[in-house]
């Protein structure tokens, strides 16, 4: 049996991708910042802050995934948010490299998580993983990422990068606050509506992490569905997809700015992804189309 050691195992996607892989037949190892006996997977402590880690985690580990990071939209983004951001993701890695360097461990594989925000606002074009990063926060802070995984290829050891979408899940992530507008009927869209949404099921996403792993798949591939879709169509459907009759209303990017701030971006931005690169390498989604995904998820 083969063991996998998650940073950040305890999150949204961790404990989606850690079930599937107990399912696929893996022993799954948590890395938290507190101890939980009795939990669902053996978990080993660590602090990125004060470069403390259980080296005992470390034993006969296959496998090292690293989902940590502070959450993009959980605080307004201040200078100190923006540096805990960025520590959080690039600190991880370094203290992963560091350990893994230390203690000789060489594992077959180390996944990693980006994000599609490291393209930044590109409006039409679609976008490919030899795309150039964009500007601003999002992008910079992903370009920063996804450099700080360099300090774990330097070690001998193969790297695979998950550039990844929004997430769709009802009651974790960004669809469970989507939904939110649905209890007075209405389904909200931002600024003009016309902006890309590369989306992406939670198994679909998860499923990547597991076909990667298993095929030993290395360099950069952005985690999004094949088919992205635009702010006012993604609200358009929601409804449907409950039985529902809503009302598709605007949040004015004005308004945004004005309340969310430079972070505003997060739902502003448009970043249509392709998914080539993933299919080519084999991987089938079971959740290709958005309707699909909803009927799923919410039906």
């Amino acid at each position: 049996m083969e063991t996998v050691l998650i940073g950040g195992g305890s999150g949204f996607v961790g404990m989606h991708l850690s079930r599937k892989l107990r399912s696929a037949g893996y022993e799954v190892r948590h890395l938290s910042r507190t101890a939980r006996p009795g939990g669902e997977f053996a978990t080993f402590v660590w602090d990125v802050n004060t470069d403390v880690i259980d080296a005992a985690a470390f034993a006969d580990v296959g496998y090292v995934i690293n989902l940590a990071g502070a959450g993009i939209a959980d605080e307004r983004w201040t200078q100190e948010r923006k540096k805990v951001i960025i520590e959080s993701r690039t600190g991880s890695t370094r203290l992963l490299a560091t350990t893994m360097a230390r203690l000789g461990i060489t594992p077959k594989l180390y996944l990693s998580a980006s994000a599609i925000g490291y393209y930044g606002d590109r409006g039409e074009e679609l976008l490919t993983e030899d795309a150039a990063p964009g500007d601003g926060f999002l992008s910079q802070s992903c370009v920063l990422w996804e450099e700080s995984v360099g300090e774990v290829a330097r070690l001998g050891i193969p790297v695979f990068i998950n550039r990844t979408g929004i997430v769709l899940h009802p009651k974790e992530g960004a669809l469970e606050k989507m939904l939110l507008p649905l209890k007075v009927r209405t389904s909200t869209y931002f600024g003009d509506g016309k902006q890309y949404f590369s989306w992406i099921h939670i198994e679909d996403l998860v499923g990547i992490y597991v076909f990667a792993l298993e095929n030993q798949l290395t360099g950069v591939y952005n985690g999004t569905a094949p088919n992205p879709v635009r702010s006012k169509a993604f609200a358009q459907s929601l409804g449907p997809a409950l039985n529902k009759s809503a009302l598709v209303v605007p949040a004015p990017a004005a308004a945004l700015e004005v309340a969310m701030g430079e972070m505003s971006h997060t739902v502003l931005d448009s970043t249509r992804c392709s998914a080539a690169k993933i299919e080519a390498a084999g991987y089938r989604f079971a959740y290709p189309e958005l309707s699909q995904a909803l009927e799923q998820l919410l039906g």
